[in-house]
């Protein structure tokens, strides 16, 4: 995801595919679906939601999106956790601790980067990503901390329905930043949107000491004037001692 936005490093082409690991990894089955959100809620999703929509909006590595109607008629979209997704990630992190010194050693960087203690920390982000109840949390913190930014959102949460693998939550209509000539026919100046995106950015690192520690352009939407942010479930926090050396 990170090496997708680097085409300065990379070629267009590679970069388009990395691309896709954002929000088009293959998508789990509809069974599937509905299985996991049946074991969470005890009951068939025709009891839970008003309609729900088997075609998902977007699928990332550990859980895929799906819109959906509460019985109220309020439109929401419901985050479905990936099946084990938890035990193969596990997996995934012990090869790649068995890798990591033959990397080192091959590539030369074993004395200025600890590839291991990347690794805890990727692993340390990703149980947190792999609670949804934790996402919850970080959406009222983010909203809270965010509150007198007018131009700053992100979605209110339905917690009678979330659970630590299924997240329900507001459905944000909206274009994604990078969709730049879109937006600019709707009248958006994106010139204002990227001196206001980064100027938040900043207070989330040097005001709040708590940041969206996830940035790429499938997780930042704009609407109704707003810059929104979604898929909270990996965020930054600084000591005051860090914070106040950036």
């Amino acid at each position: 995801q990170i090496m997708s936005m680097r085409a300065d490093i990379l070629p267009k082409e590679y970069c388009e595919e990395f691309r896709r690991l954002r929000t088009e990894v293959n998508p789990m089955t509809v069974a599937q679906v509905r299985e996991v959100l049946c074991e969470e809620y005890g009951q068939p999703v025709e009891e839970v939601f008003a309609t729900f929509d088997d075609r998902p909006v977007g699928s990332a590595s550990i859980a895929q999106v799906h819109r959906a109607t509460l019985p109220d008629g309020e439109e929401v979209v419901v985050k479905v956790q990936r099946p084990g997704i938890r035990d193969v990630m596990a997996r995934d992190i012990a090869l790649l601790r068995k890798l990591s010194g033959v990397a080192g050693a091959v590539s030369g960087t074993g004395d200025v980067l600890d590839l291991r203690m990347v690794l805890d920390e990727m692993w340390s982000a990703a149980q947190q990503e792999l609670d949804f109840m934790i996402e919850a949390h970080h959406l009222d913190e983010f909203r809270e901390k965010n509150s007198t930014v007018v131009y700053i959102d992100c979605p209110k949460i339905e917690y009678r329905l979330t659970t630590s693998k299924v997240l329900v939550m507001e459905y944000i209509d909206g274009l994604p930043i990078d969709h730049v000539d879109e937006l600019e026919a709707l009248g958006y100046d994106m010139e204002e949107i990227g001196a206001k995106l980064a100027d938040n950015y900043v207070k989330q690192i040097t005001e709040d000491a708590f940041f969206h520690a996830d940035p790429h352009p499938g997780n930042i939407w704009i609407r109704g004037g707003q810059i929104v942010y979604l898929d909270l479930g990996m965020m930054g926090t600084l000591t005051d001692r860090d914070r106040m050396l950036f």
